[in-house]
Order: structure tokens, then C-alpha cells, then sequence
């Protein structure tokens, strides 16, 4: 049963690299991890079903609780800035797992990578236990339990490793694969070959984006896709002249459909590489009108509201934020990835906007929204 158990489990977790924005829910409740006992840690997760086991084979070795909460069946850090990884869900199941009478300690280990989705005051009402922050990569889950549950800065930045970005890759891929193949059953055989090249275009930008990450030589990723495309399209047009000198009407058809067919994919796995990366997030707009991945939300600042109660710090996956003398400083070397999860886990509403009104159109979590729009008139 087991053997058929994992063997499932392995047909899912492909099908979820391979269909990542179709993701697959694993169940809510409480996992039991090794052989936990009531003063055992909690650490709760998403209900995404890829990172659900790669966070069960993370903890393997700790005697603990898995608590899995609704996120609509995506990662935390997507769900909670749309708010459907918040303290409300977390709540929900912890109340109907009946967590209290499993451990005496009231305290959960959440993803730090949720932060700018759960309020740990309305958390600790409706539940009654109360939430800190763990690491941002599960990966370091050990680290985090053998340093006391503690989280150093190296375990707040958040990574983006090569297998990061090979997972990423085939997920993006997918997104492209699956229309173009319905085009294979829709157009006449014929058209084979020009099918073959769509999705091979698809291939050589996502891929070649993803694993040269570190060698390429524009900062952001969707610009990277450009300077791939225009690669792809000079190749397409040197080859067509040469091969096609004198071009019939038929050769010059085929020659336009690959060079838009060419521009149309790459310039749509630009668009895809906005959100694309854990550094940098932008707004499709704010791209085609600068040409840069810039956060919306910078250069933040402090205001006199700040209480230096060090939130920020624990819950940025940038490091922006750290403690001299007493007082929080900003280092301004580093860009924001406009997660807002220290605008969230800030009590006093300190952290504000210098320059403007506006946050990216996929960040619904933050109350007040208003209130804190009109403080950075003040600062």
C-alpha cells in the first residue's frame, strides 16, 4: 500500500512542476511528523500540495506537528498578498483539529513567507495561539530548530536557487506548451513543423532565462527574455534569407509566421517573467512604460510612528531592514520586492511610500490601505 501510496504521490508532484498554475490541493488538518508529544512544535503550511511534501521530507527527523491550512492550493507567499493564506484559515483548522488539547504550548511556527498575509493579534483571538515567523526556505528548517528557533538573517533572505529555477522553468513552459499543443489538434498535419517551432522558441527563452539567470547581462529577467528573443528573431531572419533567397509566396508566408510567431512568444515569456522571481515584482504597466522590474512601493521610509519593535526585520525575505543603536535603519542598497509583509507585521503603521500612492494591483492583504496611503504625506 505504501509502494502504491508513493508511487501516486510522485505521478502528483510531477504533474504539479508540470502544471503549476493548475496546482492540485492537498487536504487540511494535522500531520503527525515522527513521534510528536504535546510539548512538540507546530509548524503550519499551506495546503499546496507540491511543498506540503517537500516540507514533510524537510522535517523528517523532528518530532513535530504539521498543521495544513486552506491557501487555495498555492504556495503561501502568492496566497496570503491575495488574501487566501490569512490568520482566519490558520484559525479554522487549528479550532477544528482540535490543537489544543494535543500540545500544552500555545505557539505557531508559521512560513516567513506569509507574513504579509496574517494578522498575529486576530490569530491569537479567534484561536488563541499565538504565531512567529520561521524561515523563508523550509530548507533551512533544521538550521532554525537547532539554533533554538531562531531565525538568522541568512534564513530570512529568500533564495532562488538552481533548482528553484529549474522548477520554475518547467512550470512556465507548461503555461505556453499546453495552448500550443491544442493548436497541433486544431491545424492540419502539415503544420507540424511550424508547431515543433513554436514550442521550441518557448524552450530556448524560458529555459535559457532561467539557467543562465546569474550570466546574463540585464538585471531584471523579462528584459533578459527580450534580449533572448531578439536573438531567436535574428537567427529565424538570417536563416530565412539565406535559405530562401529568392522567396516564393508560400516561403515569405512562412517566414512572417515565424518571425511574429517568434516576437508574440517571447515578448508574452517577458510578461510571465515579471512575477517570475523572488527579487523582482512589478506591474505589467510599470515594465512596458520603464523597462525595469522596480518594486512600486520604494523608496520606502520610516516614520516618526516607529516604535523599533523589529517586525520588519523578521518578516523582510530582503534584509532591507535591520537594528543600529536602538533604531531601525534602512539599507537602500537593496531593492524591495514589494511583498508588504512589513507594512502588515508593522504595528504603528510606520513604513510608508515616499514617492507615491501605489502598490501592485495583486496585493489585497494589507488593511487600511487608505490610512496608509495618506501617512506618506506626512513622512
Amino acid at each position: 500500500m505504501s509502494i502504491l501510496k508513493n508511487a501516486v504521490d510522485f505521478i502528483i508532484n510531477c504533474r504539479c512542476v508540470l502544471l503549476r498554475y493548475n496546482p492540485i490541493r492537498h487536504e487540511c488538518g494535522l500531520l503527525t511528523i515522527g513521534n510528536p508529544s504535546p510539548d512538540s512544535p507546530v509548524f503550519v503550511s499551506g495546503n499546496y500540495f507540491h511543498s506540503v511534501k517537500r516540507l514533510i521530507a524537510a522535517l523528517r527527523g523532528i518530532n513535530c506537528y504539521l498543521l495544513v491550512a486552506d491557501s487555495a492550493g498555492i504556495n503561501v507567499w502568492c496566497a496570503s498578498g491575495v488574501c487566501d493564506f490569512n490568520e482566519h484559515k490558520i484559525a479554522d483548522v487549528v479550532n477544528a483539529t482540535g490543537l489544543h488539547a494535543k500540545v500544552y504550548h500555545r505557539k505557531l511556527i508559521l512560513p516567513q513567507l506569509s507574513a504579509a498575509g496574517v494578522n498575529l493579534k486576530t490569530l491569537e483571538k479567534e484561536c488563541g495561539f499565538t504565531g512567529v515567523f520561521g524561515p523563508a526556505d523550509f530548507n533551512d528548517i533544521k538550521s532554525y530548530v537547532n539554533k533554538g528557533y531562531c531565525a538568522d538573517e541568512d534564513m530570512r533572505a529568500v533564495r532562488f536557487s538552481f533548482a528553484d529555477r529549474f522548477y520554475n522553468a518547467f512550470g512556465m513552459s507548461a503555461v505556453f506548451f499546453l495552448p500550443v499543443m491544442a493548436l497541433k489538434l486544431i491545424l492540419p498535419k502539415k503544420y507540424g513543423r511550424e508547431i515543433h517551432f513554436l514550442l521550441l522558441m518557448n524552450f530556448i527563452n524560458i529555459f535559457g532565462n532561467f539557467m543562465l539567470y546569474e550570466k546574463l547581462p540585464f538585471k531584471y529577467p523579462a528584459n533578459n527574455s527580450l534580449l533572448i528573443g531578439a536573438f531567436i528573431q535574428a537567427a529565424i531572419i538570417s536563416y530565412s534569407l539565406v535559405k530562401y533567397f529568392f522567396m516564393t509566396p508560400l516561403k515569405f508566408t512562412l517566414f512572417l509566421f515565424y518571425g511574429a510567431s517568434a516576437f508574440i512568444i517571447n515578448f508574452l515569456v517577458s510578461i510571465d517573467m515579471l512575477g517570475s522571481t523572488p527579487f523582482y515584482k512589478t506591474t505589467i504597466a510599470h515594465w512596458l512604460k520603464t523597462f525595469n522590474n522596480k518594486s512600486l512601493f520604494q523608496p520606502l521610509i520610516l516614520t516618526e510612528a516607529c516604535t523599533s519593535c523589529l517586525r520588519c526585520t523578521q518578516v523582510c525575505p530582503k534584509n532591507l531592514f535591520s537594528e543600529t543603536n536602538g533604531r531601525i535603519v534602512i539599507d537602500y542598497r537593496r531593492e524591495c520586492c514589494e511583498c508588504l509583509a512589513c507594512v502588515k507585521q508593522c504595528p504603528s503603521r510606520a513604513i510608508v511610500n515616499k514617492n507615491g500612492a501605489l502598490f501592485k494591483d495583486d496585493i489585497k492583504s494589507i488593511e487600511n490601505i487608505e490610512e496608509i496611503m495618506k501617512q506618506k504625506n506626512d513622512a
